[in-house]
């Protein structure tokens, strides 16, 4: 038996074989001294943010724990601000704050709060996500989050700092701070409302699927369904929405793990949702990551194409939301999503579908081993292509029209979009551990431009959404990847692939990097990569991600869905 020190676990026993991947997984026995200063430093600071919540937690909180007695920097927050965007709901301004000194840490915290009414709580968030060991300190970059009441307005402020700490992996001290950028987000005029109000619970709260079904987590079925069913811890099911019953009013498809049924809720005019499932016969059993309701049969009513692991599935909708199968076909991988469009122009819509784990030579479940490589994987499954031919017969044409270049990939998403205003849609798709596809449209015939055009943005691609956000008549992508805190760590650290070449190297740092914004040159040609100066690259972990105008001033803004696996220990979900 052993007892081990690593970060969460310290002093636990570890019996056997085991001992040794614990050992690995301790960064001070691994020779990663970066994520042992990163284990110490960021506790600190997660121990500061916590203590800014409230006034009683700041007067508690030791400062001699978190500062060395040479701590200097100037102040962190700016006094003078420059008002950049104003609309009804929102003002937007930033600031330099001033080089000069404070009375300590203490003084300065309590003036960056200061904008706010300490009577509420302040959500504080301190990241550190990027570490640089120099000649007798260590320099740390750290997101600075903090969101609150401020009089009748909200108040959110984003900054990044420059750290500067002792070199001491065990007990960091903070030598000083830099403002790198400083920007205030006001609400105006508050008054206690969101903009957006969760209404789940009044939307679905009067059918009994919401609460014996939705509101359980996976780990509570997990005790309940057989995983042989398909259900599956990390979980990737989409949804679905369109007017299935001809009312004119938006319904909506759920897609669930395997073992759970999939569920068809229908609109009501009040906006509460009516379970349809049984009646409907579209509650599948079995693991399904996705869906459309579209019309595929030109009969003037919407029908549903549901991805079911290594199948795909089209039910006739035979009027008044009663379904039948139609067409199920097999796929050459696990299919994450599906997306539509008239690519042949022929006046009917053919489907494509994205392709991640491939599927064995029987058309089963195939391994994912391990993305090889890592950063630029070329083992996923085979997209597919299906040209619809009427009546319920659909081909695979993906070879026959050019979609065979590059796809080999592990492909999350695909958006249609006509970037070159020729009048057909190109289609984007976005990969997992490595580059996207950009297969630009000529008459029906698919040709990958996307090395070509400089938007082959080689991360965690997860999804794509298309708008000209600046209004100069070209189309502009936004990508969602994968912001890695513990990824920016380590890659910028000497021992990471030692020997490797500088662009392997940089490859490794890009997939680190976040989400990604192209802007598209008017003409049709190339797109420029603008993610940092805008500023959209810290999505988290962004799943889904989609240009909208949210406060309806003309203006394409963007949100992100991000997130993980919820756990006691969140640092890098």
């Amino acid at each position: 038996m052993e007892m081990i020190s690593a970060p969460g676990l310290e002093n636990a026993p570890v019996i056997g074989p085991l001992a040794d991947a614990w050992s690995r997984i301790d960064p001070k026995k691994d020779g990663w001294e970066s994520e042992a200063f990163s284990a110490a430093a960021g506790g600190k600071l997660k121990k500061l943010s916590s203590a800014m919540n409230n006034s009683a937690g700041l007067v508690n909180f030791d400062i001699k724990e978190l500062v060395s007695l040479d701590f200097k920097a100037g102040s962190l927050r700016a006094v003078l601000l420059e008002e950049v965007h104003r609309d009804r709901e929102f003002a937007v301004y930033r600031g330099r704050p001033e080089d000069s000194l404070e009375d300590g840490m203490a003084a300065q915290i309590r003036h960056l709060l200061a904008g706010f009414d300490r009577r509420q709580p302040v959500h504080a968030e301190l990241k550190l996500y990027r570490i640089e060991f120099g000649t007798g300190k260590v320099h740390a970059s750290v997101l600075v989050h903090l969101a609150g009441r401020a009089g009748s307005d909200r108040l959110q402020i984003n900054s990044e700092w420059d750290t500067s700490w002792t070199v001491n992996s065990e007990d960091p001290k903070l030598l000083g701070i830099k403002v790198k950028s400083y920007v205030e987000v006001r609400r105006l005029s508050d008054k206690g409302d969101t903009l957006f109000a969760d209404a789940t619970a009044s939307v679905l709260g009067n059918t009994e699927a919401y609460e014996r079904q939705l509101l359980r987590s996976t780990d509570h079925w997990r005790g309940r369904v057989a995983r042989d069913f398909g259900l599956d811890v990390v979980a990737n099911h989409g949804l679905a929405i369109g007017d299935v019953n001809g009312d004119n009013l938006e319904d909506l498809y759920l897609c669930q793990q395997g073992g759970l049924p999939n569920r068809l809720f229908v609109r009501n005019p009040d906006g509460t949702l009516r379970d349809i499932t049984a009646e409907s016969a579209t509650g599948w059993l079995d693991y399904c990551a996705s869906a459309l309701i579209l019309d595929f049969d030109n009969d003037g009513d919407r029908d549903l194409a549901v991805s079911q692991d290594f199948k795909i599935l089209f039910m006739d909708n035979l009027g008044g939301a009663k379904f039948e199968l139609a067409l199920g076909l097999g796929t050459h991988a696990q299919t994450f999503s599906i997306s539509a469009a008239d690519f042949d122009l022929d006046g009917d819509l053919d489907l494509f579908l994205c392709g991640y784990n491939p599927a064995t030579d029987r058309g089963e479940s195939g391994m994912l081993g391990e993305p090889l490589p890592y950063h630029d994987a070329q083992n996923g499954g085979r997209n597919m292509l299906l040209r619809n031919e009427g009546n319920w017969e659909f081909v695979e044409v993906t070879a026959d029209v050019g979609l065979d270049q590059n796809n080999n990939r592990f492909s999350f998403a695909a958006s249609w979009e006509d970037y070159d205003n020729d009048g057909d849609p190109d289609l984007y798709v976005a990969n997992d551990y490595g580059r996207n596809n950009l297969y630009r449209n000529d008459g029906g015939k698919f040709r990958d431009v996307a090395a070509q055009l400089g938007v082959e943005d080689m991360s965690a691609g997860m999804s794509a959404s298309w708008a000209d956000f600046n209004r100069d008549g070209a189309l502009d992508l936004y990508i969602s990847n994968m912001f890695s805190t513990a990824g920016n760590r380590i890659t910028f650290q000497r021992q990471f692939k030692p020997g490797a070449g500088d662009e392997l190297i940089a490859g490794y740092r890009r997939h680190a990097r976040g989400n990604s914004l192209f802007e598209g040159m008017p003409g049709g040609g190339k797109f420029r990569d603008i993610s940092i100066s805008a500023g959209v690259t810290m999505g988290r972990w962004a799943w889904g991600s989609r240009f909208a105008d949210l406060n309806n001033d003309g203006w394409q803004d963007l949100v992100v869905a991000n997130g993980f696996i919820s756990a006691p220990d969140t640092g890098d979900l």
